[in-house]
């Protein structure tokens, strides 16, 4: 089988993630976008699609629209389970797109390894050098924690832009933005130096704002990488270790 004939996909809280032919396209839900992609999907596109999901309603939207047209649609978790580096025998409950970015990064270097997905929700998980996953913690994401102030104060705006320079407001606009950034920065920074590695780890950054939280996390950290596709990238890692490509 070549990756022509398979189709992945990350779907996540607010948007999705395909890749096929070795191209990646996301879209955000209910869009016409998204709508047009999936209607008009080629039978003879792709025999197998795996998928990551945190989104119930996206995923069933998505795998109905496909069922007709592809063989063999599976949940990656089914991937984890047949074949898997990572020890994850104390953790329960990890989402699969929480351990398809470890497994992602799984002996990229023999340094301890934190993955951090910046999203709608912001996870970080932790690998140690004999790959064993010692969990991690999931917070609210940077807009997730802005709609809160929004919606549960009278007075405080909506922050939608992110800006990578600053750490102190001087308005009201930005003493949110910099709050919000500086508990994300401090909650990933508070739950790797609290953790149980041996050594200074390398850090591996996903999702729609981590580039920014990557530059901010430089400053304590020696090896911090941006890499926005981990969960598909996971999901490679998992194929071509259980299907002859």
């Amino acid at each position: 089988m070549s990756y022509s004939n398979i189709l992945i996909a990350d779907i996540g809280n607010s948007r999705v993630k395909f890749k096929s032919n070795h191209e990646i396209i996301a879209f955000d839900y209910f869009t016409d976008e998204l709508n047009h992609f999936l209607n008009n999907f080629k039978k003879e596109s792709a025999q197998v699609f795996y998928y990551s999901s945190v989104n119930k309603d996206a995923e069933k939207f998505i795998v109905e629209n496909l069922e007709h047209k592809i063989e063999t649609i599976e949940n990656a978790h089914s991937l984890i389970n047949y074949q898997n580096p990572i020890d994850f025998t104390n953790i329960k409950g990890m989402g699969t797109d929480r351990m398809l970015s470890l497994l992602a990064v799984e002996k990229v270097t023999d340094s301890p390894l934190v993955t951090v997905d910046c999203g709608t929700a912001v996870t970080v998980n932790l690998l140690d050098e004999d790959n064993i996953c010692l969990g991690g913690v999931i917070f609210p994401g940077f807009y997730t924690q802005s709609k809160a102030l929004h919606n549960f104060t009278s007075n405080l705006p909506l922050i939608e832009s992110i800006n990578l320079d600053g750490y102190c407001g001087q308005n009201t606009d930005d003493a949110i933005r910099f709050g919000i950034l500086n508990t994300i920065v401090g909650g990933i920074k508070t739950t790797i130096d609290h953790s149980s590695f041996s050594s200074v780890p390398d850090v591996f950054v996903t999702g729609g704002y981590g580039h920014i939280i990557k530059q901010r996390l430089l400053n304590y950290y020696p090896c911090v990488i941006y890499d926005e596709d981990l969960v598909i990238k996971g999901i490679e890692k998992l194929i071509k270790k259980s299907v002859k490509i």
